[in-house]
C-alpha cells in the first residue's frame, strides 16, 4: 500500500461510531444495529479498497443503506425505527412516537434518505452518494418522505 493510503483499521477507527449510530437509526434496536454494523464492515472488508479515495464515508453509508434495504426485503417487513430521536418538541398533538411510527411506514429508500438528511443533517450530495443516486433523486426521496410523514401525522 502506498504511503498515505488509508488502512482498513483506520477506516474502522474513523467511522465506526457514526456508522453504528446510522445503523441504530435505520433499524431501531441495538441488536439489529450491531448486526447491520457488522455486515457493513464485513462487506467493506471484502470489497477493500474503496472505489474512490477520499469518499470512504459515503461508501460506508451506501453499504449500510443497501444492507438495511436488503434485510427489509428479506424479512418482508419494514425496519423498525423505535429508538428514533429527533430534536423536535411535541406540537399540535404529534408526539415523537407518532413521528417515529410514520417514518417506519416509509419504503426503505425513502426512509434512508429521510434519516440521512432530516435526522442526521447530511447534505443532499452525501445522501446521494450513500444511496447511489443523483442529488435530484435524493431530494425527491426526502421530499416524498416528508409528504408521507406529514400526511401520516395529521
Amino acid at each position: 500500500m502506498s504511503t498515505g493510503a488509508l488502512t482498513f483499521g483506520e477506516l474502522i477507527e474513523r467511522h465506526e461510531r457514526e456508522i453504528f449510530v446510522y445503523a441504530l437509526r435505520l433499524v431501531g434496536s441495538r441488536d439489529g444495529a450491531d448486526d447491520l454494523y457488522q455486515e457493513t464492515f464485513l462487506a467493506a472488508f471484502r470489497a477493500w479498497p474503496p472505489p474512490r479515495r477520499g469518499a470512504e464515508r459515503a461508501w460506508l453509508y451506501k453499504i449500510a443503506t443497501n444492507k438495511a434495504i436488503d434485510r427489509a426485503r428479506r424479512d418482508r417487513r419494514l425496519v423498525p425505527l423505535a429508538e428514533l430521536r429527533l430534536a423536535a418538541p411535541e406540537r399540535d398533538g404529534v408526539t415523537l412516537a407518532d413521528l417515529a411510527a410514520s417514518i417506519r411506514t416509509l419504503p426503505p429508500g425513502q426512509r434512508a434518505a429521510f434519516v440521512l438528511h432530516k435526522v442526521e443533517g447530511r447534505p443532499y450530495r452525501e445522501v446521494a452518494a450513500a444511496l447511489g443516486c443523483s442529488e435530484e433523486a435524493a431530494r425527491s426521496r426526502v421530499a416524498e418522505a416528508m409528504k408521507k410523514v406529514k400526511e401520516a401525522t395529521r
